[in-house]
C-alpha cells in the first residue's frame, strides 16, 4: 500500500439538516485518533499454592474512541457548526473519522473540549477533543486496483 496524506484524515461531522450527509470540519493542520480498550484485573490467586507466583489476569472493560485535531481558525460554517455543538445543552452528533487507506468509523460523538488561542503575532488556532458516545461503525476502504 502506497504511503498516505496526514491532511487526508478527515473530520466529518453530520449535517443538521441531513444527519445522512456529513461536512468536513476544515482548518485542521493535525488530527489524532486514539483506540482505547479499558482492563478489568480479574486476578485472583491459585487455591493450591496462594503464596506462589501471581500473573495478571485480564478481561476486556469498555472499548472507547477518542479524537482529537488543531488547526487555524478560518470562521468557516464548519468551524461556526462546532462552537455550536460545544455550548450545545448536548454536545453530541454523528461524525465519521475517514483514515485514508483503512477506513471510515462511524457514530455518536462527544465533544469534550474545544479551545481557542493565539499568538500576538500568529493566527488565532482551535483545538478540539471528541470522545465515542455510543457503538462506533468501521467500514473498510476499498482494496486498491492492482
Amino acid at each position: 500500500m502506497a504511503k498516505q496524506k496526514g491532511r487526508q484524515l478527515l473530520i466529518k461531522k453530520a449535517v443538521a439538516a441531513t444527519p445522512t450527509n456529513f461536512a468536513t470540519v476544515c482548518g485542521m493542520t493535525s488530527k489524532t485518533i486514539s483506540f482505547n480498550n479499558n482492563q478489568i484485573d480479574v486476578t485472583t490467586p491459585d487455591c493450591e499454592t496462594p503464596g506462589g507466583p501471581l500473573w495478571r489476569e485480564l478481561s476486556e472493560g469498555i472499548k472507547s474512541i477518542s479524537v482529537s485535531g488543531n488547526g487555524l481558525f478560518e470562521g468557516t460554517a464548519s468551524e461556526k457548526e462546532m462552537l455550536a455543538l460545544a455550548t450545545a445543552d448536548t454536545p453530541q452528533a454523528p461524525f465519521q473519522i475517514i483514515v485514508p487507506g483503512l477506513g471510515t468509523f462511524e457514530g455518536p460523538f462527544l465533544l469534550s473540549a474545544m479551545e481557542y488561542g493565539g499568538e500576538m503575532e500568529g493566527s488565532v488556532t482551535y483545538t478540539l477533543t471528541l470522545e465515542s458516545a455510543g457503538e462506533i461503525t468501521f467500514t473498510p476502504a476499498p482494496n486498491p486496483a492492482p
